[in-house]
């Protein structure tokens, strides 16, 4: 009897300690986004964002033990939002293509953001990659279930007619995800001056003109 008050006692004690944690964790990425943003990576100290938090240094290591740690949590935290937002388009009723569509825009929309580009520029730092390859890994499975809910939308597209299905789905899948090269992207936008609607739209008609059943 008294294990199970002991139990009753603790549980929400630990609830309140959990939430307070991933609160301070959430307040330490947003000022970690805010330098990142106004020094770079090589400038941006964990000092100043400690001090930016309001913490101790030793504080912000006990969640971040690094800075990469810091910018791969910043990332996989925008990666799963958008992997959230693409499999409730899958999980919707609407057309395999109409689907197709708005994960592609959502896809767009989230990598022509300020916040994913900011990241990406960083990731494609040197040091950084280097150190970031082990923690890559911690998210294959993540992108497995992404390329799985696209691989059963496409499957679908063929079976009511609307894709090509001649063309293998496995084709069809590494071709969508081609298209959503970063550096590719910011580099239309900024160099080429297209707008972000008008490259959109482009890609959508190469790509779905390509994958079309023909008629």
């Amino acid at each position: 009897m008294h294990g199970g008050i002991q139990m009753s006692t603790e549980t929400p004690h630990r609830l309140l300690k959990e939430k307070q944690r991933q609160e301070r964790a959430a307040l330490i990425l947003q000022a970690a986004e805010e330098v990142l943003a106004e020094k770079g990576y090589h400038d941006t100290s964990m000092d100043e964002i400690a001090a930016r938090v309001g913490v101790a240094k030793g504080t912000l290591y006990q969640h971040f033990p690094s800075k990469e740690d810091l910018v791969f949590a910043l990332f996989e935290r925008e990666l799963e939002k958008t992997l959230q937002a693409v499999e409730q388009i899958v999980a919707t009723d609407l057309p395999a293509r109409a689907r197709l569509e708005r994960i592609l825009r959502q896809m767009y929309g989230e990598l022509l953001g300020k916040r994913m580009q900011l990241l990406f520029s960083i990731l494609s730092d040197v040091d950084v990659h280097k150190g970031l390859i082990a923690k890559k890994l911690q998210m294959r499975d993540r992108m497995q279930e992404l390329a799985k809910g696209l691989r059963a939308v496409l499957e679908e597209g063929k079976e009511d007619g609307s894709f090509d299905p001649a063309i293998p789905t496995v084709v069809m899948l590494m071709t969508f995800f081609s298209l959503l090269s970063p550096h590719g992207i910011e580099q239309l936008v900024t160099q080429e001056q297209l707008s972000p609607e008008e490259l959109v739209s482009s890609v959508e008609r190469i790509y779905f003109t390509g994958i079309n059943a023909k008629k």
